[in-house]
């Protein structure tokens, strides 16, 4: 291919050398002016061949999040580089995902030390004040040709990696969806001189990406040079033989001038927003590393970004406790098995804590080649969760889908990889991660132990007779607790795991060296099309499984239930679950569960005992009711009688110095906890032992809300007795807390945003509401003598 233009080797050098140096709109504009003056004219050719094209380039989901996309896209054009070189044709690799891609090609790659680079400079000084700043992504990967540009990283939807396994691209919209947050993009490329066909020129490809403003919108374009009137003109952009700037090494180079950003500008590494914080997490399992230089600290430090894995990995701690099981999860008649990893961190305040580690905002991660295609927030972890909102602020869950087919996994996920497709497979996918975290113990005890220690900075006095006049208040026809009796041999509990057997009343368990025994429900309910959790015990320690000496087996005598649908938990104290993705073409009937223990190793030596268990397994339409145990009362109430399952509510008085996420002006919070777990804990809720698992809504008063303290000490000094006022005024703020809560829960179940400021807004108004009325009550109880 010859010069569009005859020019100088010097002034060719001059244009590629200012190209790269390029970091504010002016020099962008400056190289462009180059362009055009090389060409003759601008001649102008639209991103993505068409005009007004800046909606097309638009999507929900953080600009800064999408920065990643094009470090992906750097990597994908490495290992495209070595799979090229090594099989001749895409159609010859053999690779089916990008990190084998990655473990066969680099060990022996003949690459730069670092093949994958990020620099920050400054655009608009100083970024930390601006919020602009130039992104350049460098890669000495494939490399393109001028033909090329317009058909890659300028195409609108393409589909250059549609059949290519072994790179990460997928959804065809690349890194152009972040060229409309920047006032300028500049592209430099040179193909890989060994990837280049018989007759064609090693050159160098220069582009700039500049804004245009139209009569109903706006448009990005590039030089090209001729003119291009429609979709198919072939028209190229200036390019230079590569012997003109032999300093450039094959690969891109791509600067997004001008790019706004929301945390990206911070000046300290490590920050929950900065760019190696929001890389490792969303790069959890990178195929390759990334070599970080920001020169907007002034400090021009490298820094090797790895992966959160590799990071978490690096840095064990004994007070970090982790876990993983399987999910099964069945799609289209198949049964897939998802590893389900946690990570539970040090309170926010103190060493270890997660924002050290993870991005703000990332709670749970659905990962897709390492990659985190969908995520939940801390904010709606605590909203959905029934019984693990005190993990919110300390929970790491990644849900890995690879082993979904990648076709699957695309129409689970949206092109920017922000958010699930709203299908109902996906709908589905995040039903069952919520069951399957919901019901996993070892998260529960965690919770459980976060609200025993809350619990314990109880002001002491009794809050039974109020606690009962706020259960009587809310139980009006039509609302709902949330917190379910637990479910005996045939009740029906709704929450983890699809609700129907399993549970009760938890008692310790005599743990041995050698097991002798395997229980747990004879009766249990599981709906079709979902995945059902149900537990089991068995009198071993923990060393047992560990060491191998036995395993545990489950087998089900239902057809279309095989060792495919159903994964074992792992046994922690005695207990472990059973999960069961049943398929959605399972016929409803009853069939036998069977857990097993056999061919295990004594402790002493030789074979123990076969061990089983049979569990009666009914497949159903649907579950409903409330049922605990045989579904049948077990008392008359909350008195001497005992309990029941119904509008059991508990009040704490507490305050903001005794809660660590709590402010002094928080009015309070609402914490599910197990009806057992209550009763040992307070002397006053001790007959709610009857109900085991039952989660019990726990409302916790601060104290010392400004508000609230103020009215009491203007009213101590005509009220003799503030006990009665102090209950009326957590009457009114619990009824509307607990309303609150379960409307926030809906929302968030709906997928609705949940804000917590008004959230935390609306608490704060019905404690002044309740406030505004009480000196009048409080001069009606004297009048009437009541406050003597």
């Amino acid at each position: 291919m010859s010069d569009s233009v005859s020019r100088s080797a010097s002034s060719n050098s001059a244009l590629v050398r200012a190209a790269l140096g390029a970091a504010t709109l002016d020099e962008a504009i400056a190289v462009q002016q180059q362009i055009a003056g090389a060409f003759g004219s601008a001649f102008k050719r639209p991103v993505g061949d068409r005009a007004n094209n800046h909606g097309l380039m638009a999507s929900s989901g953080s600009y800064d999040l999408k920065l990643i996309e094009l470090v992906t896209n750097m990597q994908d054009a490495v290992l495209e580089r070595l799979a090229l070189r090594k099989w001749g044709s895409a159609d010859n690799v053999p690779y089916q995902d990008p990190h084998t891609a990655a473990e066969k090609l680099l060990p022996k790659a003949d690459l730069p030390d670092h093949p994958v680079r990020v620099e920050f400079k400054e655009s608009n000084p100083p970024a930390r004040k601006t919020k602009r700043l130039t992104a350049i992504f460098r890669d000495n990967g494939c490399g393109l040709r001028p033909e090329q540009l317009p058909t890659t990283v300028f195409q609108l939807g393409g589909s250059y990696k549609e059949d290519r396994l072994y790179l990460q691209g997928a959804f065809g919209l690349g890194g152009a969806m972040t060229y409309r947050n920047a006032e300028a993009v500049v592209v430099v490329s040179r193909r890989d001189p060994e990837l280049l066909a018989p007759g064609q020129d090693d050159r160098i490809t220069v582009a700039i990406v500049q804004w245009e403003k139209l009569s109903k919108g706006s448009s990005a374009y590039y030089l090209v040079d001729g003119p291009w009137l429609e979709s198919g003109d072939k028209r190229s952009p200036w390019s230079c033989p590569a012997h003109h700037y032999p300093e450039f090494e094959a690969g891109t180079h791509l600067a997004l001038i001008s790019y706004r950003v929301d945390g990206l500008h911070r000046v300290r590494e490590g920050d929950t927003k900065t760019f190696d914080t929001v890389l490792n997490t969303r790069l959890f399992k990178p195929v390759l590393p990334v070599r970080f230089t920001n020169h907007t600290t002034g400090r021009d430090r490298n820094t090797n970004l790895r992966g959160l894995a590799r990071r978490l990995a690096d840095n064990p701690s004994a007070d970090r406790p982790e876990g993983q099981e399987t999910l099964p999860f069945n799609m289209a008649g198949v049964t897939y098995h998802l590893p389900v990893r946690y990570w539970i961190f040090a309170r926010p305040d103190s060493k270890g804590a997660r924002k050290t580690f993870v991005s703000a905002d990332h709670a749970v991660l659905f990962l897709s080649n390492g990659q985190v295609h969908h995520h939940w927030t801390p904010t709606e972890f605590r909203a959905k969760s029934k019984s693990l909102k005190k993990l919110h602020d300390r929970l790491l869950v990644t849900v890995d889908t690879d082993a979904l087919p990648i076709q699957t996994r695309t129409s689970l996920f949206t092109a920017d990889r922000s958010s699930l497709v709203l299908s109902d497979p996906a709908i589905r996918l995040e039903e069952a991660v919520w069951s399957f975290l919901e019901d996993w113990e070892p998260l529960r005890e965690e919770n459980s132990k976060l609200i025993r220690e809350a619990l314990q900075s109880d002001s002491g006095k009794s809050t039974l007779d109020v606690s009962r006049r706020i259960g009587r208040a809310l139980s009006v026809k039509g609302f709902d607790f949330g917190g379910k009796s637990s479910p005996g041999t045939s009740g029906s509990a709704v929450g983890p795991g699809g609700a129907g057997g399993g549970g009760g009343k938890r008692r310790p368990i005599q743990l041995h060296i050698d097991p002798s025994v395997i229980s747990g429900p004879t009766e249990a309910r599981a709906e079709i099309g979902k995945t059902r959790s149900i537990s089991f015990t068995i009198d071993a320690v923990d060393e047992f499984f560990s060491s191998g000496r036995g395993y545990i087996t489950v087998n089900c005598g239902h057809p279309e239930i095989g060792a495919a649908e159903i994964t074992i938990g792992q046994v922690k104290g005695g207990r472990f679950r059973v999960m069961i993705a049943v398929p959605e073409s399972a016929e409803r009937r009853v069939e036998e569960l069977t857990i097993n223990l056999q061919d295990w190793l004594k402790a002493s030596g030789g074979l123990g005992p076969d061990l089983s268990f049979t569990c009666k397994l009914e497949l159903v339409d649907a579950i409903e009711g409330t049922g605990s145990g045989s579904g049948k009362p077990t008392g008359g109430g909350s008195g001497t009688g005992g309990a029941q399952g119904g509008g059991h509510v508990a009040l704490v008085w507490t305050d903001h110095e005794q809660q660590e996420e709590w402010k002094k002006t928080t009015v309070g919070a609402v914490e599910m906890m197990p009806a057992n777990d209550l009763a040992a804990m307070k002397e006053d809720y001790k007959d709610l032992a009857v109900l085991g698992e039952t989660p019990i809504p726990v409302v916790m008063l601060n104290q010392e809300y400004p508000p609230f303290k103020q009215y009491l000490t203007s009213r101590s000094k005509s009220l003799i007795d503030l006990d009665e006022p102090r209950s009326r005024y957590a009457l009114g703020v619990a009824v509307h807390l607990v309303l609150l809560d379960r409307e926030v829960q809906d929302r968030a179940n709906k997928g609705e945003i949940v804000d917590d400021a008004l959230t935390a807004a609306s608490q704060q108004a019905a404690a002044r509401a309740v406030l505004a009325v009480m000196p009048a009550f409080d001069e009606m109880a004297k009048a009437a003598g009541l406050d003597e």
